[in-house]
């Protein structure tokens, strides 16, 4: 092959090699699809900003990695995520309660007679089981129980202030009841004083059983607790009681977000999974971005309604749904008041959210039901440099991770906490021309590799006839 054909084989190589790295380089400056101005109410250095739940639905990276803050001319503004404060007390372990089943018979004074024998001295109280007597069989379901959580401990009153208490209960049988319950608190066993009223429930299903078996205790519970039976005879009988402790929420910046949701009709999408139990009653909600979900509630409606349930989870259309939890939901009206089940905890990012309801429990009204998220949504701290107004972006696939850690933008954060200036997030917009160019990039990108190997291809063929071409003309 003579020089000057060997050079034109080489420039055409080149060529081909740029346009193949042309059609593969991605766009160098990220574009941004959406915006949101910044509303600084009080100035500081460091200024605070609370994320919305809307941040998720507009973010098109996990993590939010893709906001930025900007200032008027466009320049970054540096922030970072602010993690939660400290807790100001441990949550302590679960613990044991002590607990003793009333006597079926009430005392002549009309109030329950104690299954145990008390001894005072000064503030200590001494509490001992009575021996039982042939009225009170072991296999006898009792009226109630009392409890005794103890006596409290040293930093206890700290403890309570920061954290809700709760009891979770054990019992030998039967496998399906609902029974409701009163609560009552003494200090001395002697004066009682009525608390929160609420239901404990059993099912079984074909996943196994469904259950509530935890009694939410007053913030003023005393040591001794007397749960006192509405009916009984459906009742289950007692084994054991923990005593739980939660951590409340914090400061009031830290408080965790309850959003609601009504329902969505079912994806058009087939996950690669088995389809529901009961397609016919599933229920479906869509929570509009990855939320960082730490507790669900549903909102039944009027009347009397108890919903045992399954409930599944993915963050983005297309994935399997995944099992999350299951229980029971409740609504009762009794006398004049309304006991509702707990809210249930689930700590998962999350988007879709599928309920399916117990085939043999009636699923409630759509136009009543409503879904209750709780989220914990993150908070900003960005340095108030540049020219003010500021705008948050967000919605760009390329941009890289955007947030420094807190501690090099915030060296002295606990010190600089207090002096935070305070914003607020406004409506969100989108930029037309940067959603154009995105959507037709994503296209691009879809198309890209089978456009790459079709470049590579008829060069590889170009060449090998211009070499073929070039050997027949030597």
């Amino acid at each position: 092959m003579r020089r000057p054909d060997r050079a034109r084989v080489t420039l055409a190589l080149l060529a081909l090699l740029a346009a193949g790295a042309a059609l593969a380089a991605a766009p160098a400056e990220p574009a941004y699809r959406y915006r949101a101005p910044i509303d600084v109410q009080r100035p500081g250095a460091f200024v605070q900003l609370p994320l919305p739940a809307s941040a998720y639905a507009h973010g098109l990276q996990a993590g939010l990695a893709d906001l930025r803050i900007v200032d008027a001319r466009g320049e970054r503004v540096p922030y970072a995520f602010l993690p939660p404060p400290p807790q100001a007390a441990p949550t302590p372990p679960p613990r044991d309660a002590l607990l003793y089943a009333l006597p079926r018979q009430r005392a002549a004074s009309g109030d329950w007679a104690l299954p145990v024998t008390v001894q005072v001295r000064g503030a200590e109280i001494r509490v001992q089981q009575q021996q039982r007597t042939s009225s009170t069989l072991a296999d006898a379901v009792p009226p109630g129980w009392l409890f005794d959580l103890g006596t409290p401990r040293a930093g206890a009153a700290t403890t309570t202030s920061t954290h809700s208490r709760a009891l979770l209960l054990a019992w030998s049988g039967p496998a399906d009841f609902s029974a409701a319950y009163d609560l009552q608190t003494s200090t001395d066993l002697r004066h009682w004083a009525p608390a929160e009223s609420g239901q404990l429930m059993a099912l079984t299903s074909p996943a196994g059983p469904l259950t509530q078996p935890k009694v939410p205790l007053p913030a003023d519970a005393a040591r001794f607790v007397r749960l006192l039976w509405h009916e009984p005879a459906t009742a289950p009988r007692l084994t054991t009681a923990r005593l739980l402790a939660e951590p409340l929420a914090g400061p009031a910046q830290e408080v965790p977000t309850w959003l609601e949701f009504a329902p969505t009709a079912a994806p058009k999408d087939v996950p690669k999974d088995a389809p529901p139990p009961s397609p016919h009653q599933a229920l479906y909600f869509d929570l509009g971005g990855p939320l960082p979900v730490t507790q669900i509630d549903l909102t039944l409606g009027p009347g009397n309604r108890v919903l045992p349930l399954q409930i599944e989870g993915r963050a983005a259309p297309g994935q399997p749904w995944q099992p999350l939890a299951q229980g029971v939901i409740y609504r009762l009206e009794r006398e004049g008041q309304v006991n509702l089940s707990p809210p249930l905890a689930l700590t998962a990012a999350l988007r879709y959210l599928r309920l399916l309801p117990d085939e043999r429990a009636a699923a409630p009204p759509r136009d009543a039901l409503r879904l209750r998220v709780q989220a914990r949504l993150p908070q900003l701290v960005f340095a108030a440099q540049g020219q003010p107004p500021f705008t948050l972006l967000a919605g760009s696939p390329q941009a890289k991770a955007g947030a420094l850690p807190v501690a090099a933008l915030v060296p002295a954060l606990q010190d600089e906490r207090p002096r935070f200036g305070q914003a607020t997030l406004g409506a969100w917009s989108e930029d037309a021309a940067v959603a154009h160019e995105i959507d037709a990039d994503q296209q691009r990108a879809a198309w890209r590799p089978w456009l790459l190997w079709a470049v590579l291809l008829a060069g590889v063929a170009g060449l090998g006839a211009m070499v073929w071409r070039l050997k027949r003309a030597g």
